[in-house]
C-alpha cells in the first residue's frame, strides 16, 4: 500500500509527472492519491521527492540516497567496460566467494521489469559436483533433442515438404551436440567449461508481462558487475534448451514445473586474460526524424 505523509508534502508537484499509473494529482494541502490499488510500487514518486513524504508498505528502508553524479563513472569508462566484457570458456580451477554470489543476485534483483513485476528467480550452482550432474543430465538431453532434429528434417524431405524454419536454423546443431557428448565422455567440458558456478534465471509462467526482456535486462546487469569483481561469464543457450526438454534436469535444478528457465549463464575467474576489445558489425540504423548534422 502506498501512502503520503500530508504534513511532510510541499506540493512542489515533482512526483505528479513521473507516477507511472497517473494516479497523483495536486490537492489544496497535499499531493493526493487517487487509486492507491493501482500502484506499481516502482518508487518514482518517492525518489524525486525531496520532503520524502511517501511511504510503501514496505520496502522503505531501500529507498537510499543515490551517489553524486561526480561519483558515477564517466560515459568513456562506462563504454569501456561494455565493449571489454567477452564471453569466457577457460576458467581457473578457483571456487568463487559466496559473498560475490551474492553481489551479483543483489545486481539482477534491482533490474527493471515490465510492470513491476519482479518476477525473476535464481538458481546457483557452485562446485563442479553439482555442475557436473547437471552437465550430464543436459547432454544427454541435447543428443536426443539431435535425434529428433535430424529425423524431423529427414521426414520432411523424404516427403518433399518445405523444412520449416525452427528446424533449418537447428539443423548444424546435431553434430555440435554429439561433439560435446563425446568430448565429455573424454573428461572435457564443452557445455560449461568447467566453470566453478552457474546461475540461472527463471520465473513463472503468466507471471511476467516481458519475461524474455526481463531475464535479459537482469543477467546483464548481473554479468556487467561481474567484470567490475575480477569475474568471466558466459551465457550459455543450449542449457537453457536441455532444461525446458527434460523434467529430469529441471528436477535436479530445483525449478518448479509451472516455472521457465530464460537464461543460463556460467561465472568464475579467467584463467586467461583478453587484451583487446570486442568488435562487431557496423549497426544497423534507421534514424527517424530530426538530427544534427
Amino acid at each position: 500500500m502506498i501512502t503520503i505523509e500530508e504534513q511532510k508534502c510541499t506540493l512542489c508537484g515533482e512526483c505528479v509527472p513521473v507516477c507511472v499509473r497517473r494516479i497523483l494529482q495536486k490537492g489544496e494541502t497535499s499531493v493526493e492519491i487517487l487509486d492507491p490499488s493501482m500502484c506499481l510500487y516502482c518508487g518514482h514518486c518517492k525518489a524525486v521527492c525531496p520532503a520524502d513524504a511517501f511511504l510503501f508498505s514496505e520496502g522503505n528502508d531501500q529507498f537510499l540516497a543515490v551517489p553524486n553524479r561526480e561519483e558515477i563513472p564517466s560515459a568513456a569508462v562506462f563504454f569501456d567496460l561494455l565493449r571489454r566484457r567477452r564471453s569466457l570458456r577457460v576458467y581457473q580451477n578457483r571456487p568463487v566467494e559466496q559473498a560475490k554470489l551474492k553481489m551479483l543476485i543483489e545486481a539482477g534483483r534491482y533490474a527493471p521489469t515490465g510492470s513491476n513485476r519482479q518476477a525473476c528467480e535464481y538458481v546457483v550452482l557452485r562446485g563442479r559436483k553439482a555442475l557436473d550432474q547437471a552437465c550430464t543430465l543436459a547432454i544427454q538431453d541435447l543428443q536426443k533433442q539431435g535425434k529428433q532434429v535430424r529425423e524431423a528434417i529427414e521426414q520432411c524431405r523424404r516427403s518433399k515438404k518445405p523444412v520449416p524454419e525452427e528446424l533449418l536454423s537447428r539443423e548444424t546443431l546435431p553434430p555440435v551436440w554429439e561433439r560435446i557428448a563425446r568430448r565429455w565422455k573424454e573428461g572435457v567440458d564443452q557445455l560449461l567449461h568447467h566453470a566453478p558456478v552457474l546461475i540461472i534465471v527463471h520465473m513463472k509462467k503468466g507471471l511476467a508481462t516481458t519475461p524474455e526482456i526481463d531475464a535479459a535486462i537482469a543477467s546483464t546487469q548481473m554479468v556487467l558487475l561481474a567484470e567490475t569483481l575480477g569475474l568471466g561469464t558466459c551465457y550459455i543457450a543450449f542449457l537453457i534448451w536441455a532444461i525446458g526438454n527434460s523434467p529430469k534436469l529441471k528436477k535436479m535444478l530445483g525449478i518448479p514445473a509451472e516455472n521457465k528457465a530464460q537464461v543460463a549463464f556460467t561465472v568464475g575467474y579467467p584463467a586467461v586474460e583478453f587484451l583487446r576489445f570486442v568488435a562487431r558489425s557496423p549497426a544497423k540504423v534507421n534514424w527517424v526524424g530530426e538530427f544534427d548534422n
